[in-house]
């Protein structure tokens, strides 16, 4: 039996005379996938209010189809989105957790202990169209790694954690002010129980962008899309008690050091073995439809 079977099996104890009798049936795949995603909403809000977040993160839920998925799972599969305004987790211009921003991670990593084992996770950054573009996807990875690793240090149980940053290549909202800009400096939680759909959705993430009831700034921002980069690579986040054992095991000294990668993380220095696992994602466009009136 799977683990998904196994947590879908219902057990309804329903009394008759002389004592109880069990009527026990299996939800299919598609009420799993649906019982599990409602369920992780739930959690999910439950962290945001009892941490008092402010502002309050959107919550948002998407269903990928089966026909965009392997074709081994004929299953539509739900995406829980929830977008974290900047101030939640860092300081300006900062990719240092903020204190409160550690005891909400820490909520959520024992919620996935306490959801499924295949739960698939990403944190996406998210930067506003201020400073060069570098800074901005540098500052937008650096976001996302610092939330995903401790995300994965704090859970008790291994899981799928990934991280990826997008600079300012998605905005909400036109890069017109201040409050629009503040929208767009973000960090995003996609949570699954496929890698496929979350990847699905972040490649068609256009379609949530430049939110605007001006027809004008919208246009301008969606042609401003379409010069933005457009792959941006997905990592796999390790623990860091995987990350000191790759210390201990991989020799960093001739040729193996071409076969290991190093970043510096405050005075630590992390080794990863080479074949920590990428994922590209590929942004799709969209076409910008203008409807004129004539007078």
């Amino acid at each position: 039996m799977s683990v998904r079977a196994a947590l879908a099996l219902l057990a309804a104890i329903v009394p008759v005379a002389g004592g109880l009798a069990q009527d026990v049936r299996y939800l299919s795949t598609d009420e799993a996938l649906s019982l599990e995603h409602q369920t992780r909403f739930a959690r999910m809000r439950r962290i945001a209010q009892e941490f008092g977040v402010f502002p309050p993160p959107e919550f948002h839920d998407y269903q990928v189809p089966s026909s965009a998925l392997p074709p081994s799972f004929p299953h539509d599969v739900p995406v829980l989105r929830i977008v974290f305004p900047e101030n939640v987790f860092f300081d300006t211009a900062s990719a240092t957790l903020k204190p409160q921003a550690q005891a909400i991670v820490r909520a959520m990593a024992a919620m996935l202990d306490g959801d499924v084992p295949d739960v698939t996770v990403f944190v996406a950054g998210h930067a506003d169209a201020r400073g060069s573009d570098v800074y901005n996807h540098n500052l937008s990875v650096e976001r996302a790694r610092a939330v995903a690793r401790l995300l994965n240090d704090l859970r008790q149980r291994p899981g799928a954690v990934w991280s990826i940053g997008f600079g300012k290549s998605v905005p909400l909202f036109p890069n017109t002010s201040d409050v629009n800009m503040g929208y767009n400096r973000r960090v995003e939680l996609l949570l699954s129980a496929r890698i496929e759909a979350v990847a699905t959705w972040l490649q068609d993430q256009a379609g949530d962008i430049c939110r605007t009831s001006d027809a004008v700034e919208r246009v301008r921002c969606m042609t401003d899309f379409k010069r933005e980069r457009k792959i941006f690579e997905a990592e796999e986040v390790l623990p860091a008690r995987k990350v000191r054992l790759a210390e201990r095991n991989i020799k960093v000294s001739g040729a193996t050091r071409e076969r290991a990668r190093s970043s510096i993380e405050g005075n630590v220095q992390r080794v990863e073995p080479q074949g920590s696992t990428r994922l590209k994602i590929h942004l799709n466009e969209r076409r910008i439809y203008v409807k004129t009136i004539e007078h």
